[in-house]
């Protein structure tokens, strides 16, 4: 799978489709652009807000990450060392 977009990038869509009725949390943005490791528990997303941040990572980048994937991860650098192992196969 090829895409134009590297896993940071994709990581931080996925977090702002997450939070869909949230306002922008512009702290987090800087954090997750300056290559900060967020933990999850800092995105506060419930159910649904996980299930949007799944859906936008295999949107963005063609591999289903499921919230069973996600449920043995801590952070976002572990979605995504996850995406970088798959994408560059």
């Amino acid at each position: 799978m090829s895409t134009t977009r590297n896993p940071r990038e994709i990581v931080a869509a996925a977090v702002r489709a997450g939070q869909f009725d949230a306002p922008a949390d512009e702290a987090l943005d800087r954090a997750i652009a300056s290559g900060a490791d967020v933990p999850f528990e800092k995105l506060d997303f419930d159910s649904l807000g996980w299930m949007e941040f799944c859906i936008s990572v295999e949107l963005e980048s063609g591999l289903e990450l499921t919230p069973t994937l996600v449920s043995g991860m801590r952070s976002l650098h572990d979605v995504e060392a996850w995406l970088a192992a798959r994408l560059n196969r």
